[in-house]
């Protein structure tokens, strides 16, 4: 059923990306034609508090990156909430493609300013050893490569997000060591050894242009595992390459399952959850929350 919207609220994250997230709650205003609240927040910390405070909105609006996306969404796991819109404001924004394509967000807002159609969008929990601060996630949880190339990636921002992230990427690829970990879906062991990267998660991209979990799809159910062994630096520069198409799974180093569960095991864990580094681990399990929040879209879309 569609929705008319009275009321749209905005968490924002100045911070996010190339800080032109003020910029884009300006176009907000000027798209809806309804009352149009915002939260500029000043830190991650105040991300719940403003999400919690939006929820008798009509549509609630992220002007942020994964990471801000992912605190939103997770601070309204079982409540009741407005379905959400992401503004792409960050330096990777695989969410907003994972759930929209290539649309532009602007036209994609007058679109929804007609009216708005929620659709399910899973949610990730996370429960770990030691204890983590981020208890959700959206876009994805990873250990090792990926990691390691968020710190790399920080040396490089004052290149676009995309390329600093490829970068940051390709230079742990080649620099760091591989993880030992074992991997279970759904209580069945389904790998053990050494890996380069574990990844898994509800969003089909990571750093926008690779299809790194080719499969997934937003409220699917399912939690998607990515291993892949430790190869040779050769053979990582073709995963990457396969990777832009999601044909990386067919490769013999890459393993594949999907489940309601995953559980990692190793021995202080390099990990990240929606972009945001969390530290080292050495047991977590992920649980899919389907359908725990809802998502926007036109009227029209199916």
């Amino acid at each position: 059923m569609a929705v008319t919207l009275d009321r749209v609220a905005c968490v924002v994250n100045p911070a996010a990306g190339d800080g032109e997230g003020r910029e884009m709650l300006a176009d907000l205003r000027e798209t809806f034609a309804c009352e149009v609240t915002a939260t500029v927040t000043d830190g991650p910390g105040e991300v719940p508090a403003a999400a919690h405070a939006s929820a008798d909105a009509d549509l609630l609006v992220v002007v942020g990156g994964d990471g801000t996306l992912g605190e939103v969404a997770g601070a309204l796991v079982d409540r009741s909430a407005p379905p959400l819109f992401v503004v792409p404001a960050g330096r990777g924004n695989s969410v907003y493609r994972h759930l929209y394509g290539d649309a532009d967000w602007r036209a994609l807002a007058r679109r929804l300013a007609g009216g708005v159609a929620a659709h399910p969008l899973d949610v990730g929990e996370i429960r770990a050893e030691p204890p983590v601060d981020r208890r959700y996630f959206v876009l994805g949880f990873t250990a090792g490569l990926f990691r390691r190339a968020l710190d790399a990636a920080d040396s490089l921002r004052a290149l676009p997000g995309p390329l600093a992230y490829l970068l940051g990427t390709a230079r742990a690829a080649v620099s760091e060591p591989p993880l030992t970990v074992s991997a279970s879906v759904d209580d069945s062991e389904r790998f053990a050894g050494e890996a380069r990267l574990v990844a898994v998660g509800g969003g089909r991209y990571r750093g926008s242009a690779f299809e790194l979990l080719p499969d997934a799809r937003p409220g699917d159910g399912r939690l998607h595992l990515l291993v892949v062994e430790s190869t040779s630096a050769r053979e990582w520069l073709r995963l990457a390459r396969l990777a832009r198409r999601g044909d990386h799974v067919d490769h013999p180093a890459v393993h594949y399952h999907t489940g309601k569960s995953v559980d990692l095991r190793g021995e202080g864990l390099p990990v990240e959850a929606d972009g945001t580094p969390l530290g080292g681990l050495r047991d977590v399990r992920l649980d899919v929350r389907p359908g725990a929040v809802r998502v926007a879209r036109p009227v029209e879309w199916r």
